[in-house]
């Protein structure tokens, strides 16, 4: 008997990628235009627009007349869209970013029709445990996935249930175009690969990126199956192939990043890592401090909210977010990050000018001052920015500028008179609790910093430096590891870092003191093109660190690099929902297996993380640097990747381009590149702690204060910790029991 296949017509569209968007744009005219035709004439019983509905909203802004005849066609079940607003990364964009995506394309599916849904992850690099929570949270029982699936860890079957979803493997991908070619022959190999890992029934995407439907695809599929002798073609929909299956293998896998079988394309990230930074500090302002605000002071910003998201998430498709792609798109996911930065800003001043109006907080306090504590844990020393120094405070920098109080009143404009010094100040501030809103006391500092130009250390921990080494000690326990910087010539590509020879330790020049407060000191490391400031508070058990790379190379990845005495056999790193743990061979070399043989890619022990990764009792936390590797005893953390083109079709790391050799100059990031880190000792519960005070997640205020301005916020339970605010409620990870809860 011959095995019947479900096929179904599909197209991937990337909206910007080795093209601009109004480019894609134009050919999404011509595409969609013949896709809706074809269903019309029912010359094909069914499209999927690729499982999201931004393409569906570029082509109707200029297509409007089209939207009833969409609509009609989706409730006759032959076009599908959604659930996602983007296809989207799913390792470095945020949780609730996650959720918001999903939010916001079943909010547009559901208003053209589309009830019914499957979470679609055909091409992203790699598959996280996070989406998979994110479906569930949503009710989405269904998905499809490719990249990062080892055959054998889901027992040679494609269907399987990962998290309660019932998951198909795509074995072969998406990507099918040999019926447009007319290549039955290709298309018999495939299907015998597919038949491999199936049961009875096989499942056939019929598409592939940009690529308009196979006309008359009834009369060809007729004609197909005329000629196969072992398969049955019946076009359908994936909807269809779920109801005909059995999912029974419960997968035990935490994430599908393994490259065995398809290529995940590690080097994305790495790739344009300010653009990287950028993004992880606009999701951190929005999803940690305000939308959180406006949600716990009952404001009426939500729009406003959702509108930065949504431009945010454009961000977020994959080709955007991973930087392998022009320049010019490059350049309009800079825009957009600019866009929402400066929305952010506003709406920031706007809260705070709002609560000060409605508990009449006027003019300047003497030593006390307004804390909105949006972290995780208490609080001990705050950065404010005011236009008066407050006492027992450190100035870190002056600046010009104006009084958001001005902002504040619609009756009064600022002129050039209202312009004056802006102090940036540390200060030490007295008991705290977590979401809560407090007038706290501005407390005397006692130093306990010392500082010399070798060393920094505090009553925690110690920076030194002796021998041209860089030593981190924990005073307590007396752990240690050595810091370093190396440089790698790379002969890859956006997709792919391909090493060429052997890392090489940047020179260390010198050490001095950069300043020495009364609350924070800082050490200031010199390498070659490369300064290093090490910052340490006087009550902190970490040092936070910030790099300032003059890059004047091309084609090369510089590290940090942290030497251990033990060899790491397993991290646990932060995803964008609780943790991944992940066992590590710390021998492999990835220069010892170049090139990669057809049609391989080679393995790296390069990894991706959101905002932590922690290893042999050593905590490295970053902004915005999502790549890790091992080898031996070190862990080594990206911090800046420059490369030529988008696909070198030459990378001795990858045996298939990925995309077209098009080159990329800005992807050398060259000039000064900036970045934000902080190193401890601890494990990933110390992590979830001090993950706040690298994106300083509270909100100040300055003014006189009733006595009765104190209140909670908000109870979290202990041990846990809020990722955000979703549809009015809150996304709350248990870190003791590795569980997320929506309250």
């Amino acid at each position: 008997m011959k095995k019947q296949v479900y096929a179904y017509l599909h197209t991937h569209w990337d909206r910007e990628w080795y093209r601009d968007k109004e480019d894609f744009n134009l050919r999404l005219l011509d595409v969609l235009d013949i896709i809706l035709d074809e269903l019309k004439q029912n010359k094909a019983p069914f499209f999927y627009l690729d499982g999201q509905t931004i393409a569906l909203l570029d082509y109707l802004k200029y297509r409007p007349e089209k939207e009833k005849e969409i609509i009609s066609l989706i409730k006759e079940h032959k076009l599908a869209i959604g659930p996602y607003f983007v296809s989207a990364d799913s390792y470095l964009v945020n949780f609730i970013s996650m959720l918001k995506n999903l939010d916001l394309g079943m909010e547009i599916s559901n208003k053209y029709g589309q009830k019914e849904f499957i979470g679609y992850l055909s091409d992203i690099f790699g598959v996280s445990n996070s989406i998979f929570e994110a479906l569930k949270l949503k009710n989405i029982d269904k998905s499809l996935v490719w990249r990062g699936v080892n055959p054998k860890k889901i027992k040679n079957n494609c269907n399987f249930i990962k998290n309660n979803i019932k998951t198909t493997w795509l074995i072969q991908g998406y990507f099918n175009d040999f019926l447009h070619n007319g290549n039955i022959d290709g298309l018999k190999n495939y299907l015998d690969k597919i038949s491999k890992y199936s049961q009875n029934i096989l499942l056939l995407p019929i598409g592939a990126d940009h690529l308009g439907i196979l006309q008359d695809a009834n009369k060809k599929i007729a004609l197909i199956n005329s000629e196969l002798k072992d398969y049955e073609i019946i076009l359908s929909s994936p909807f269809e192939y779920f109801k005909q299956t059995k999912h029974q293998n419960i997968t035990k896998e935490q994430e599908f990043l393994d490259n065995s079988n398809t290529f995940i394309l590690s080097g994305v990230y790495s790739a344009r890592i300010p653009q990287k930074i950028k993004n992880n500090e606009i999701q951190n302002e929005l999803t940690r401090k305000i939308e959180p605000l406006n949600f716990y002071l009952k404001e009426n910003y939500q729009i406003n909210i959702d509108e930065i998201y949504k431009t945010l998430i454009k961000n977020h498709a994959h080709d955007g977010i991973y930087g392998c792609s022009l320049d010019s798109v490059a350049d309009s996911v800079d825009s957009r990050f600019d866009k929402c930065q400066l929305a952010i800003n506003a709406l920031e001043k706007k809260l705070i000018g709002n609560f000060k109006k409605k508990n009449n907080i006027k003019n300047q306090s003497i030593n006390k001052i307004g804390l909105f504590n949006l972290s995780n844990s208490k609080i001990k020393t705050v950065e404010v920015k005011l236009p008066y120094i407050l006492p027992n405070s450190q100035i870190l920098k002056i600046e010009q500028g104006f009084s958001d109080e001005l902002l504040y009143d619609c009756y009064k404009i600022p002129v050039t008179e209202n312009i004056t010094k802006i102090y940036t100040q540390l200060i030490e501030i007295s008991k705290n609790n977590n979401y809560e809103f407090s007038v706290v006391n501005i407390k005397k500092p006692i130093k306990k910093i010392k500082i010399s130009n070798t060393s920094i250390e505090n009553n925690f921990i110690k920076l030194n430096i002796k021998n041209n080494k860089i030593n981190i000690l924990n005073k307590k326990t007396k752990e240690k590891f050595e810091l370093k910087l190396t440089d790698i010539k790379d002969g890859g590509d956006s997709y792919n870092f391909a090493p060429i020879g052997n890392y090489k330790e940047i020179k260390f020049l010198k050490s001095e003191i950069e300043y020495d407060g009364k609350i924070q000191s800082s050490l200031k490391l010199h390498f070659e093109n490369i300064e290093l400031s090490a910052i340490l508070d006087n009550n902190s058990d970490f040092i936070k660190f910030k790099s300032k790379i003059n890059n004047k190379k091309e084609n090369h990845k510089i590290q940090l690099v942290l030497f251990f005495n033990e060899k790491i056999t397993q991290t646990i790193a932060q995803d964008a929902i609780g943790i991944i743990k992940r066992k590590i061979n710390p021998n492999y070399k990835m220069q010892d297996f170049i090139p990669a043989k057809r049609p391989t890619e080679l393995k790296t022990n390069s990894f991706p993380m959101q905002n932590f990764v922690c290893a042999n009792k050593i905590i490295a936390l970053t902004k915005g640097l999502h790549e890790y590797e091992i080898y031996q005893n070190q862990l080594r953390i990206c911090l800046l990747r420059g490369f030529s083109t988008i696909s070198n079709p030459k990378n001795p790391a990858r045996s298939i381009p990925a995309g077209p050799d098009l080159k990329t100059p800005k992807g050398q990031v060259l000039g000064i590149n900036e970045a934000e880190f902080i190193l401890s000792f601890g494990n990933y519960k110390k992590a979830f702690k001090i993950v706040d005070n690298l994106f300083k997640n509270y909100i100040i205020i300055d003014g006189e204060f009733n006595k009765n301005t104190n209140y909670k916020l908000d109870k979290i339970p202990n041990n846990s910790f809020l990722y955000g605010i979703n549809k009015g409620k809150k996304i709350i990870y248990n870190y003791k029991e590795n569980k997320i809860n929506m309250i």
